[in-house]
């Protein structure tokens, strides 16, 4: 009888920061219930701000750049004095933006999982705990720009070195295949992957039906994203 009670403690003993940042990498699924259980947004939500104004940084240069070839290819004859200014206004903005713009997309993003979960799929889950496994599930965000910022500037374009969008041709860049594999990277799906497992967590699915929603929101999203980049491109 002790034996069996000190198990069960074990087992509801919570994670740390620590065991939560290196579960969602190696043990997503009992990491996820555990942050079902106990949620906690702030840790890894400021975790993913620094990584996005840090790879910011790095960027700024390949993003200003990026800009400014864009900027000339729709108006060759764009004064020298506007393209300078939106250089250096874009290498600002590279990393001060992600102070901004990061906490508002978990938001929004944890916002449109708990409609999706609470209105159209009958679940009941609190915001709270939705938004922290968002935030969590960021922390993947940390591995892909270690592999992918380097390859960046490297190459001097913003575009993933995980995506199938890598392995066609430049001159491919603005076909609609091009466009769809893009979409298919190595770290978004596995990112979706742990999301799969936080909504089985968040709600009390199957694991199917959490990786079910995960994908069909994903395909959902490429959908629209192509289509709008197609009618302002």
């Amino acid at each position: 009888m002790n034996t069996s009670g000190a198990t069960a403690a074990a087992v509801a003993e919570p994670k740390s920061v620590v065991d939560r940042i290196i579960g969602i990498f190696v043990s997503p699924r009992a990491t996820m219930e555990d942050i079902a259980a106990r949620p906690t947004w702030v840790v890894p939500l400021l975790i993913v701000m620094i990584a996005s104004v840090v790879g910011g940084y790095f960027l700024q240069d390949v993003i200003a750049d990026n800009t400014i070839t864009q900027m000339k290819e729709k108006n060759p004859n764009i004064p020298a004095e506007q393209l300078e200014m939106t250089a250096k206004w874009t290498r600002v903005s590279a990393w001060a933006a992600p102070l901004i713009v990061t906490p508002i997309f978990y938001v929004v993003l944890a916002a449109v999982f708990m409609f999706v979960g609470n209105t159209i799929l009958g679940g009941e889950a609190k915001f709270k705990t939705v938004f922290s496994m968002m935030c969590w599930s960021g922390i993947v965000s940390l591995l892909s720009s270690i592999v992918n910022i380097p390859v960046m500037i490297n190459r001097g374009v913003m575009e993933s070195a995980t995506s199938l969008g890598s392995l066609l041709p430049s001159e491919g860049d603005k076909t609609l295949l091009n466009q769809l594999f893009e979409q298919i990277d190595l770290f978004t799906i596995w990112w979706l992957v742990i999301m799969g497992f936080g909504m089985a967590a968040v709600y009390k699915f199957s694991t199917k039906k959490g990786m079910t929603t995960m994908f069909v929101l994903w395909g959902i999203y490429v959908v629209i994203a192509i289509a709008l980049k197609s009618i302002f491109s």
